[in-house]
């Protein structure tokens, strides 16, 4: 069982959520257990991206994570979460089409936890991560981050170390989420005076960033289920 408790004030999600163009909404969802319903709002492609994955549980995880997604925008859009669509970015960031309303989103899942980023008229990206101990931080720093991040890292000390890690890691995913593009075009990160960025602890023993375009918006943070 997750501890959902930690660092920020998380509400039970409104059935008809209305979005202010200076509010920034967060959603978190637990992957613990499958939710009816769920499967029967997935898209044809979804459906075959779910055969695809050889463990039930990771399975159980796109299923459930998608169709939250799903199910959320369609409040947004007071849609049926079936009639969602979705189109992608040059790099692959999932868009709503049409963009209803000037939504955007973006969503990152973890082991057992999503977060799902929903603003209007402004880009957001969102990234999560479970904080594993047994990853190769320093060679990944070095591979990924600045010199000078990458050398905090070799140098912090061991219990600071996949802290300081998943701090810098979650930050720079949810810039490049933001700007469409992840790890796939890291120099985008240097339009850093772009974004604003939140980093929190969604969960016990998971880092997450927020980085929202521009800035003065209201945060509110809701959970799925109500």
């Amino acid at each position: 069982m997750l501890d959902l408790s930690p660092h920020l004030e998380w509400q039970a999600g409104p059935e008809t959520p209305q979005l202010a163009p200076g509010e920034v909404h967060l959603w978190r969802a637990t992957l613990t257990e499958p939710q009816p319903g769920l499967y029967d709002t997935l898209s044809t492609a979804e459906h075959v991206r779910a055969g695809r994955f050889y463990q039930e549980r990771d399975r159980q995880r796109f299923i459930t994570a998608h169709g939250v997604l799903r199910s959320i925008l369609g409040r947004y859009l007071e849609t049926d979460p079936r009639h969602v669509e979705f189109a992608a970015g040059p790099f692959g960031k999932p868009l709503l089409m049409p963009n209803f309303r000037g939504i955007h989103f973006n969503l990152s899942h973890s082991d057992n936890l999503m977060l799902l980023a929903v603003a209007r008229t402004r880009e957001v990206g969102v990234d999560v991560e479970f904080m594993r101990s047994d990853v190769p931080f320093e060679s990944l720093a070095e591979h990924y981050f600045e010199p000078t991040e990458a050398w905090s890292i070799r140098t912090a000390p061991n219990e600071e170390r996949a802290t300081r890690f998943y701090e810098m890691w979650t930050s720079t995913e949810a810039r490049l989420k933001a700007a469409g593009t992840g790890f796939a075009d890291p120099g985008t990160v240097v339009q850093l005076d772009r974004w604003s960025l939140l980093t929190l602890t969604p969960a016990s023993g998971y880092a997450a960033a927020l980085a929202v375009e521009g800035d003065g918006f209201d945060l509110q943070c809701w959970s799925w289920p109500n």
